[in-house]
């Protein structure tokens, strides 16, 4: 595992980055902790601890990204004969941010987000070393309200399991909420 992922491993623990926070698993029971302000904290929603043991109970023995972005609704393996839904998660995200998008945009800068040429803005973000995704932002116009659409590489299930993806980004959008929050005063 520690060779597969690239992970680090001293004494009696196992170290791994979810979106650039330090986390670290107790080989002797498998508690998982992560760093807030220099201590190690079992306190973890669910989310980040569900992705952080999918990356290491899902990774394939050789897993390989192919560099080629899709849909989070599209991923490889999964077949549907039917247009995706929308996706709830997004939706409030999509109001939050409408007629927004320079916040938007200096928000993804601050959370280390990684510019691409893509939609109105669009920026990258390393989940783990090898997941990424890619938050496509279109802002409302006359004719559309706004739109977020999330890629990942196509064969990000070589990694984790196709369900985790809606807690990376999950995980991602209240980071980026809870940024703006703390910018504009709310709650």
């Amino acid at each position: 595992m520690v060779h597969i992922v690239g992970l680090t491993a001293v004494e009696d623990y196992l170290y791994l980055s979810y979106y650039q926070t330090p986390y670290r698993m107790r080989l002797v029971d498998g508690t998982l902790e992560k760093k807030i302000d220099g201590e190690w904290s079992t306190r973890l929603y669910f989310n980040e601890a569900m992705v952080c043991y999918h990356l290491l109970h899902y990774v394939k023995d050789t897993p390989m990204l192919t560099g080629a972005w899709t849909p989070n609704t599209a991923l490889d393996g999964i077949i549907s004969r039917t247009e995706p839904q929308h996706d709830p998660l997004f939706a409030p995200f999509e109001k939050r941010f409408t007629g927004r998008a320079a916040q938007l945009e200096a928000l993804c800068k601050r959370l280390g987000g990684v510019k691409q040429d893509k939609g109105d803005l669009c920026y990258e973000f390393e989940a783990f070393p090898q997941v990424h995704l890619q938050v496509l932002f279109y802002d409302a116009d006359e004719d559309f309200p706004a739109q977020v659409k999330v890629l990942v590489d196509r064969h990000v299930t070589d990694y984790i399991h196709f369900e985790t993806t809606g807690c990376l980004i999950s995980d991602l959008f209240e980071k980026i909420e809870q940024m703006d929050d703390e910018e504009t005063g709310a709650k």
